[in-house]
C-alpha cells in the first residue's frame, strides 16, 4: 500500500512589492486568502490582480493556502499545515 500524497501549506511567503521590489516575509493564511498588502518600504496599497486570487500567489514565490486546497482537492492530495 502506497503513501498519500501531500501538499503542504507554506508558513510563511516572501512578497515582492510590485512599485519598489522590496522583499518582505508574511504569514500565508491557511485556509483564506489575502487580498490587500501595505508595502513598510513604499507605503502602497499592493491589491489583486484580477488574474491571481490573492496577493500571495501574484506577488511571492507561495501560493495561498485557499488555492493549495483548491489544487489538492482537484488531485486528490492530502493537506498539511
Amino acid at each position: 500500500m502506497g503513501r498519500k500524497k501531500v501538499i503542504r501549506i507554506p508558513k510563511t511567503a516572501s512578497l515582492k512589492c510590485p512599485h519598489c521590489l522590496k522583499n518582505t516575509r508574511v504569514k500565508v493564511p491557511n485556509d483564506s486568502s489575502m487580498y490587500n498588502f501595505k508595502c513598510k518600504k513604499c507605503k502602497n496599497e499592493i491589491g489583486t490582480p484580477e488574474s491571481n486570487c490573492c496577493v500571495i500567489c501574484a506577488f511571492s514565490d507561495k501560493k495561498c493556502g485557499a488555492a493549495l486546497r483548491v489544487e489538492a482537492g482537484i488531485n486528490k492530495l492530502e493537506v498539511k499545515i
